[in-house]
């Protein structure tokens, strides 16, 4: 039995060295530019910034398994449905 390669159902490649948020569980955000990611959306970014205090993080590993959302320049915050 031939198994296909797993693939991530988010398509991050697009938007490699844009700038992106990514909120962690426990509600801490970070804004930084996205180098890198693997299929278990582990991600590489550079200048990361704590949001909203604007602590310079610099170089950081997220772990995919600890980010809650993320958001991508272009994308628009839409009241939630099911409130």
């Amino acid at each position: 039995m031939n198994q296909l390669p797993k693939e991530s159902i988010i398509k991050l490649q697009s938007h490699i060295n844009k700038e992106i948020v990514i909120q962690f569980q426990g509600g801490r955000q970070v804004k930084g530019i996205l180098l890198s990611f693997d299929i278990q959306l582990n991600l590489v970014m550079d200048e990361v910034r704590e949001l909203p205090s604007q602590r310079i993080l610099g170089l950081v590993i997220c772990r995919g398994a600890l980010i809650n959302s993320f958001a991508i320049d272009g994308m628009v915050e839409i009241e939630n449905p099911y409130i």
